[in-house]
């Protein structure tokens, strides 16, 4: 066990089997418990003399891995965090160092501990903004490869945003409501704003996923304009050939009383007339801006 003591409360860090073994010491823990056999996602749940919960925090370098989770035990004077050592021993060592003075209750800890979660994901999501623009700016110049590979990975990683938010909304709106009244008006005040700015990030992520959206529209727009240009193209070889097709299937026939069969220069004029064809029509498509 790893504690920390603040200005009238107490903020300790155990593992999973810890607190297992400790189990009946705690109200309710048989809940957390169950909650923390497979987290999932962030949630929080009130009872009379406890406040329950669970985090599951994705990787920003990897949204769609291992999410890092971990649980927590609020009651009066006294803050319980559950989980593997490593991040979350770092997120208390942050908060003793950088916010030591601001720390009076539990609870306030709690918050600066989710407000320190989610502090950089601003940054972080207008990060992800532009390198979705810069994937836009490269569809205006060529289809790149692997690109339906490239968006089906920003849809999965927005959406495990998109839920992961929704969930922190969630759970602020939960200990805001404070029905166990074991926060001071000032906490839930302050879950309050953590709820807003956890509903902003969860707009904005809403907004990305509208924008993958307009992007893979883009590109289907990009192939179709491709697949008319040459299609244009084709019809416009087809037309100045047509003819010339026209000719040889006419002349092909070899009838004996044709009067070009033998003439000398039959076969000559047929080349100056078919050369003729085609300028004219190479110049009446230029004309009609189609070449």
């Amino acid at each position: 066990m790893t504690s920390y003591d603040f200005k009238g409360c107490k903020v300790s860090f155990i593992t999973l089997n810890e607190f297992r073994e400790e189990e009946g010491e705690y109200a309710n823990g048989n809940a957390l418990l169950r909650s923390m056999d497979h987290i999932q996602y962030c949630k929080a749940d009130s009872f009379s003399t406890c406040t329950i919960g669970t985090f599951a925090i994705p990787d920003k370098e990897h949204l769609t891995g291992r999410k890092m989770t971990f649980g927590f035990y609020l009651k009066e004077g006294e803050l319980i965090l559950i989980g593997e050592e490593g991040a979350v021993e770092l997120y208390l060592q942050r908060l003793k160092e950088e916010h030591y003075d601001e720390i009076s209750t539990a609870a306030g800890c709690l918050l600066l501990l989710m407000d320190d979660i989610i502090r950089e994901d601003v940054l972080f999501l207008q990060n992800y903004e532009e390198k979705l623009a810069d994937i836009e700016e490269e569809l205006m110049e060529h289809l790149p490869k692997d690109f339906y590979q490239t968006v089906i990975l920003c849809r999965k990683e927005l959406l495990a945003l998109h839920t992961y938010y929704e969930q922190l909304v969630s759970l602020g709106e939960e200990l805001e409501t404070n029905d166990n009244r074991l926060l001071l008006p000032e906490e839930c005040t302050g879950f309050g704003i953590f709820t807003n700015r956890a509903s902003r990030l969860h707009d904005h992520v809403e907004m990305l996923r509208e924008y993958v959206l307009q992007i893979r529209e883009m590109y289907q727009s990009q192939i179709d304009l491709n697949q008319n240009r040459i299609m244009g193209w084709l019809t416009v070889v087809t037309t100045i050939f047509l003819p010339l097709s026209i000719l040889v299937g006419w002349y092909g026939m070899n009838f004996t009383n044709m009067p070009e069969l033998r003439w000398k220069y039959g076969y000559l004029v047929m080349i100056i007339i078919s050369i003729v064809i085609v300028a004219v029509e190479i110049a009446f498509f230029r004309k009609k801006k189609v070449l």
